[in-house]
């Protein structure tokens, strides 16, 4: 019998000899929340985490993705393959080079990091934070959100809730009642700061984000 049978063996007779007690721990919101209204609040907040927030709408939603391209000055977009629009109408006259994320990041490693915008749906948002909550599938590779220097994120305004821990249910019930396996929570520009506390941005992930709510 090998050492990790005999360990599990004693944990299960353990476990029946003393069973475990659990007891659900009550969840106390410690964030101080400033506004009654969410749209608000995640707006604030984001605005704050250094985000430009583009308020739009269903209907109008493309036409504010090329308002951001172009203030973004793009040439090249990475974008993901579940967008809530036609690629046609976010860029009717063909101005940039639309890549899809459609394929193993090996089989494009080289054009990869030259592209400098990305395009993707947000699965949820928390007002009390001004984050993106993000969730990693197929349609919308990892990398997508942190490979390159721009990037513009579309999020349903009935997707915004209070707070994380109503964010982290709403990204569980996604997954059949379990976590997905990669998730990501964005506040703004990705920033960091060394000892003499001189902040710089897009270390881990881009230098500038454009969230979009519609």
């Amino acid at each position: 019998m090998s050492s990790k049978q005999v360990i599990f063996e004693r944990v299960q007779s353990a476990l029946k000899r003393h069973t475990i007690a659990s007891e659900a721990m009550p969840f106390e919101n410690l964030i101080l929340d400033t506004k009654e209204d969410l749209l608000e609040e995640y707006k604030h907040f984001q605005a704050l985490n250094r985000a430009e927030v583009i308020n739009s709408s269903p209907e109008s939603l493309a036409t504010d993705i090329q308002a951001a391209l172009k203030a973004f000055e793009s040439q090249k977009v990475l974008h993901a393959t579940n967008l809530p629009c036609a690629l046609e109408a976010i860029d009717p006259e063909n101005h940039y080079q639309k890549i899809p994320y459609d394929r193993p990041v090996e089989d494009f490693r080289e054009e990869i990091f030259s592209i400098d915008t990305a395009i993707l749906k947000g699965a949820c948002g928390v007002a009390n934070l001004g984050m993106v909550g993000v969730v990693s599938s197929p349609l919308a590779p990892r990398l997508t959100s942190l490979i390159t220097l721009k990037c513009v994120l579309l999020l349903e305004k009935t997707a915004i809730v209070r707070d994380l821990a109503q964010g982290l249910a709403t990204l569980k019930a996604q997954k059949a009642d379990r976590l997905p396996t990669n998730l990501l929570f964005i506040g703004g520009p990705s920033r960091t700061a060394d000892i003499e506390l001189q902040t710089v941005f897009g270390v881990h992930g881009p230098m500038a984000v454009c969230v979009i709510l519609y």
